[in-house]
């Protein structure tokens, strides 16, 4: 199983010089995980992703798992240049909102006055699916996505990949915008038990989040004691801030792997492999 990141910070792209060593996309991970090539979220970090995905001139085959809706999360989708190409196909698995799709949600975004195209110019075959909390979505006899409830204002979902490869399970967890509490969130537990590796919404401090209680975030503090409550052998920080500089982020980590030693920064082009 191998994990990339294409893109790491929350709420907005932050291009510049301090925030260069992280980079200024906005969410997106790709996982290759039995032969499968699964995409979480369409931030900024998408286009490059896209950008990549055509280099070797083949027919792209992926399947993109959206959290929730929020700008960051989607924006990204509309310049997502695979979609165009009519030889490619996805699945695309998401929340119903309101009895809302996620079809419908995704051509949402693509309406005028927003943006001056219609999603009907992605030319892609797509195939999209309503999914809830609780489901388990077989991509592949080796590939199971379970869908956990994170704690998010208007909705989110965490998702687990478990994959058999060479006799052996891996598993990854992803975990993004969720607003933990003073009691930690089975939920997510849940999803992130004995996992190989997880993500998980790292976007404030614990000072910072104690302005912020009710903002839908949490902080690097409480993705250290998830890590220990579920046993996992690996704890990634992301969807960082958009005012923390690339000096903050590598305090963090320090003070982070104080609490729990495997922690890894998540950064624009890190790869891992487990």
């Amino acid at each position: 199983m191998k994990v990339r990141f294409w893109g790491v910070r929350g709420s907005i792209p932050v291009p510049g010089p301090e925030t260069r060593g992280m980079g200024g996309n906005t969410p997106c991970i790709e996982v290759t995980a039995g032969g499968e090539s699964i995409i979480f979220d369409a931030g900024s970090g998408i286009r490059p992703l896209g950008d990549r995905m055509l280099k070797d001139g083949k027919p792209v085959r992926a399947s993109i798992f959206f959290t929730h809706v929020h700008h960051d999360h989607v924006q990204g989708w509309p310049f997502f240049t695979p979609a165009f190409v009519p030889t490619n196909a996805f699945k695309v698995y998401g929340e119903n909102k309101d009895g809302m799709g996620i079809k419908d949600q995704l051509s949402g975004i693509m309406i005028p006055p927003w943006f001056p195209v219609p999603m009907s110019i992605m030319r892609a075959h797509m195939e999209f699916n309503d999914v809830a909390a609780g489901d388990q979505v077989k991509l592949s006899p080796t590939v199971t996505v379970i869908v956990g409830r994170l704690n998010h204002q208007n909705g989110a979902l965490g998702y687990r990949v478990e994959s058999v490869e060479k006799g052996k399970k891996r598993v990854y967890t992803h975990i993004t915008d969720t607003n933990h509490t003073n009691e930690p969130d089975q939920n997510v537990i849940d999803l992130v038990r004995d996992c190989d590796a997880f993500t998980y919404d790292s976007m404030y401090t614990p000072e910072e989040w104690e302005k912020k209680k009710d903002w839908g975030h949490s902080t690097w503090l409480e993705a250290t004691k998830i890590a220990k409550l579920a046993k996992a052998k690996r704890l990634i920080l992301w969807h960082h801030e958009p005012n923390h500089s690339d000096k903050m982020m590598k305090k963090i980590l320090e003070d982070a792997r104080k609490e729990f030693k495997r922690t890894f920064l998540s950064y624009e082009g890190l790869d891992l492999a487990f």
